[in-house]
């Protein structure tokens, strides 16, 4: 079906190509018996720098389609506007007007699925670029969320150094903090619904480990939930492997929380016979002072 006339404004320079393939082909058996023709499906596995586009190929969603457009010419560090964006059809075109690359995907009525029906993939006569406007915020975020899972410990440097080297982007230090921090917290959670869970944990812990220590302080508040103050634990496990292989020497020690929340990370231990650290009991406080609100809860 040919676009309509809306769409063949300017001369017909944006015009469609036609949005139906031909029939696929058949072929007779001795029996003349047609044979459906199995078009390229794409892979939704393929990694960035792997994606591959051909006419005819098929796409589950148009929102497949899309994202492997988009990796696909950021990879190849070229701009694209969407000429035609609905909920049937997605029309691509290279931003600078001399460039004849571009693409259409639509439905099609043959297979039920979505398939590239024009595809100019003629080499760029455009210059490359290191800023594409297709690496928006969600798709930066998605490529960290994917080396966090990797290496949890990701800084803010390498992550710009990863789309640097990795995807062949140079973005703003603003998109790098905020998709770093989002992506962290996707793939780590947020901090306040782990807190929320804290009372879960500790009476897991109890049920699966008897004869164990764990309190939790909080701070009521007039409206809502109360807010995290303290929490002590110290396995059964501990206190009789202290008592029974570890010399009667308790040292203290005690760390800075670098996440969002703050606090102290506190801890009693001992040394065993091979003279290695041999943690006893630990705690989360907010800061370092001389409450004893726990003192009772070590043995």
């Amino acid at each position: 079906m040919a676009e309509s006339d809306d769409d063949t404004s300017d001369g017909g320079r944006f015009s469609y190509h036609s949005e139906e393939l031909r029939g696929p082909i058949s072929s007779s058996d001795e029996e003349n018996e047609s044979v459906r023709v199995i078009y390229p499906q794409f892979n939704a596995e393929a990694q960035f720098g792997e994606v591959r586009l051909a006419v005819e190929m098929e796409f589950a969603t148009l929102a497949e389609f899309k994202k492997a457009v988009k990796d696909y010419t950021i990879h190849i560090g070229r701009q694209i506007k969407w000429i035609k964006n609905d909920k049937v059809r997605a029309r691509a075109k290279c931003v600078f007007e001399h460039c004849k690359w571009e693409i259409l995907c639509s439905r099609s009525s043959i297979t039920n699925s979505f398939q590239i029906k024009t595809f100019e993939n003629t080499t760029h006569s455009c210059p490359g670029t290191f800023t594409n406007s297709q690496a928006d915020r969600k798709w930066v975020i998605e490529k960290l969320e994917l080396r966090l899972r990797q290496q949890p410990s990701l800084s803010h440097s390498e992550a710009y150094y990863l789309m640097k080297e990795d995807y062949n982007l140079h973005l703003e230090d603003s998109m790098i903090y905020r998709s770093l921090k989002q992506a962290k917290q996707n793939v780590e959670g947020s901090e306040i619904d782990q807190y929320a869970k804290l009372w879960d944990y500790c009476h897991e812990l109890l049920s699966q480990n008897p004869g164990s220590t764990v309190k939790m302080s909080t701070i009521p508040q007039q409206e809502g939930p109360p807010i995290f103050h303290r929490l002590y634990i110290c396995f059964d496990a501990s206190k009789r492997g202290f008592k029974e292989g570890c010399r009667p020497i308790i040292g203290l020690d005690g760390c800075f929380l670098k996440g969002y929340f703050g606090g102290q990370l506190l801890t009693a231990v001992g040394g065993d016979a091979n003279n290695h650290i041999f943690v006893i009991a630990y705690a989360v406080v907010d800061v370092e002072n001389k409450d004893y609100l726990f003192r009772d809860y070590l043995f």
